[in-house]
């Protein structure tokens, strides 16, 4: 299977512009505007040093950090270089003969899947009712599955999946012999992310696996540190068998100390949940697309009536976006765009309709 293209390439389009990269508006990658913690910012000052020793190669004091934030057992846990590590890592150790997974959802849960042999079966989300998963899942899953993947709110619609139709998924699951993976790399943006995350289900589904990222919500891409957490320890025992040594740089397993950070976890939950708002607003009056409304830190929307690439006209604003016509169930008329500051979001907002009414 080809390579997935995801948001973020800012390398290539200035390139191709002939610009600095520091000049492009970059809407299509989903990361908190609020920038590295400065505490960890200063934190990687004081230990630039680091650089010159291995790091520890079992990442004790990261894994510690994650089992203190979340309150579950440390042997439960298991780290990588970034979330997508550890989805084709604990892919290739469960060995699935048959998957289900969401149409559009992340593209490399497929990749993952087709790397380790399963047949994929796709969960299509209906335009008509915004892209929501309903109960009709559970009318698709059956004995024949190994495993199911769903991610939380969803990329790229940004929809969640509510806590009790997840919990009759899950219990389905276990009651068919399916593994669940839920793929958490955005909850921190939801309303009520504590009320929303699978983990209190952890300790009592051995069928449960849960994949987080400090990508997205402590603005580290650059870093690369994920993990998952199951309660099935000879799923992780296989995990932690077959990974390569020294996947997580001495940098990255340090980061466990933005659990600490709580100042910076409270303006950036501010932030989302004002900017989230004023945003899908200000989209909505533009009546030549149809946005929908958002659970996460980006926000899909559809091109209705001209099929100019949008992508590519913003481009010469020197804004990038992220067309979804790659996505499996979505085609060229679809976008994502990420949740930025609100100058930047008023400024984006301006730049569309100009593309949009302009003769």
């Amino acid at each position: 299977m080809k390579k997935v293209k995801h948001g973020g390439n800012i390398y290539e389009i200035a390139e191709k512009l002939g610009i600095q990269k520091e000049e492009i508006i970059d809407f299509s990658a989903n990361i908190n505007p609020l920038g590295v913690p400065i505490n960890f910012k200063k934190a990687l000052i004081e230990n630039i040093d680091r650089i010159e020793n291995y790091p520890d190669p079992e990442y004790n004091g990261l894994i510690q950090a994650i089992a203190k934030e979340h309150h579950i057992n440390r042997e439960y846990i298991t780290v990588g270089n970034g979330a997508t590590e550890v989805i084709f890592s604990m892919i290739a150790s469960l060995k699935p003969k048959k998957s289900m997974i969401l149409a559009p959802t992340f593209g490399e849960y497929e990749r993952a899947l087709m790397r380790a042999g399963s047949q994929v079966e796709y969960f299509h989300l209906k335009e008509e009712n915004d892209f929501q998963v309903d109960d009709d899942i559970l009318k698709t899953i059956d004995e024949s599955f190994d495993l199911v993947i769903l991610c939380n709110p969803n990329n790229p619609t940004s929809q969640m999946v509510e806590n009790k139709r997840l919990i009759k998924i899950l219990k389905h699951c276990e009651k068919n012999h399916v593994h669940l993976m839920m793929d958490e790399a955005f909850i921190d943006f939801v309303d009520e992310p504590t009320k929303e995350t699978m983990l209190p289900y952890i300790m009592n589904y051995h069928n449960l696996i849960i994949v987080k990222a400090l990508t997205k919500f402590y603005a580290l891409p650059g870093l690369r540190i994920g993990y998952g957490i199951t309660s099935n320890v000879r799923l992780l025992e296989r995990v932690n068998d077959h990974k390569e040594p020294w996947t997580i740089n001495s940098y990255a397993a340090m980061a466990g100390m933005v659990f600490k950070d709580k100042i910076y976890r409270e303006k950036s939950r501010e932030w989302i949940t004002s900017e989230r708002k004023d945003f899908f607003d200000e989209l909505k009056k533009i009546n030549k697309i149809k946005v929908y409304k958002p659970n996460g830190n980006y926000i899909l929307f559809k091109l209705l009536e001209e099929r100019k690439d949008l992508r590519e006209v913003l481009l010469k604003k020197k804004i990038l976006i992220r067309s979804c016509s790659n996505y499996k169930n979505l085609d060229e008329s679809f976008y994502r765009i990420a949740i930025k500051d609100k100058g930047l979001n008023k400024l984006f907002a301006k730049a569309l309709k100009e593309v949009l009414y302009e003769s």
